[in-house]
């Protein structure tokens, strides 16, 4: 079964930075000269080989460098030439997180404005997950995260851990910067990515969902239960 995704960007000023997801669809067909048994035969291989991951590519070229402050704080400035940001727009973009929400204390957590919005109309789970190729070169990795995207319509955070602030955070566009899978509970399904326009019913899903995490606890049971059945978001 094939499962329409939708997806947009969830701001419309500048929206035209950013890039399509890129499939990252890994192609096992068997070769002519090679036997039909083997680790290719395995059903848990093939269904990874389904058309299920994403990889995502950073519309910005960005370099920061971390600023430890007098108070134990750290700020962040943008290194120039190297970031092509403005740097009055720059603020709006990166920020570090609070201590007390970081996992671990001596390790900021960098966000960056990512406004990627994915939503189905069935159930489906979305994973934010590293990507391979930036693992080892760099300074930081990516929070990984899952959440159902036919109950929950919310943009995708890039928020990672800066485990070393010593050196610059660098990412320049069109770097994979990280990978989104999909899950339902039908390992074979497979998905297609289908680009919509924002509109209005989009927008009232999003105010609908945002800021829930805030204002009370245990919100699993509150998003499951959050969507009309009715609604239909892919037209």
């Amino acid at each position: 079964m094939i499962i329409d995704i939708g997806w947009c960007i969830a701001e419309e000023l500048s929206s035209s930075v950013f890039f399509d997801p890129q499939s990252t669809q890994i192609n096992y067909t068997k070769k002519s000269n090679v036997k039909s048994e083997g680790v290719t035969r395995c059903p848990a291989v093939q269904n990874l080989g389904l058309n299920r991951i994403f990889s995502i590519r950073s519309p910005y070229t960005i370099k920061l460098k971390a600023i430890k402050t007098t108070d134990n704080k750290i700020d962040i400035r943008g290194v120039f030439p190297d970031t092509e940001v403005d740097p009055s727009v720059l603020p709006s973009i990166v920020s570090i997180e609070p201590r007390e929400l970081w996992i671990d204390n001596n390790i900021p957590i960098l966000q960056i404005k990512m406004p990627y919005l994915f939503f189905s109309d069935v159930p489906v789970w979305i994973n934010q997950l590293e990507a391979p190729s930036q693992k080892n070169i760099k300074s930081w990795s990516v929070i990984q995260g899952r959440f159902d995207i036919y109950s929950w319509q919310r943009s995708l955070n890039f928020a990672t851990q800066w485990f070393d602030i010593d050196n610059d955070f660098f990412i320049k566009r069109g770097d994979p910067i990280f990978q989104i899978s999909f899950d339902t509970n039908e390992a074979s399904n497979e998905f297609k990515l289908k680009k919509v326009i924002l509109n209005e019913t989009i927008k009232r899903r999003i105010l609908n969902c945002e800021g829930i995490t805030k204002l009370i606890k245990n919100t699993g049971k509150l998003i499951s239960s959050n969507r009309d059945p009715n609604l239909k978001l892919l037209q």
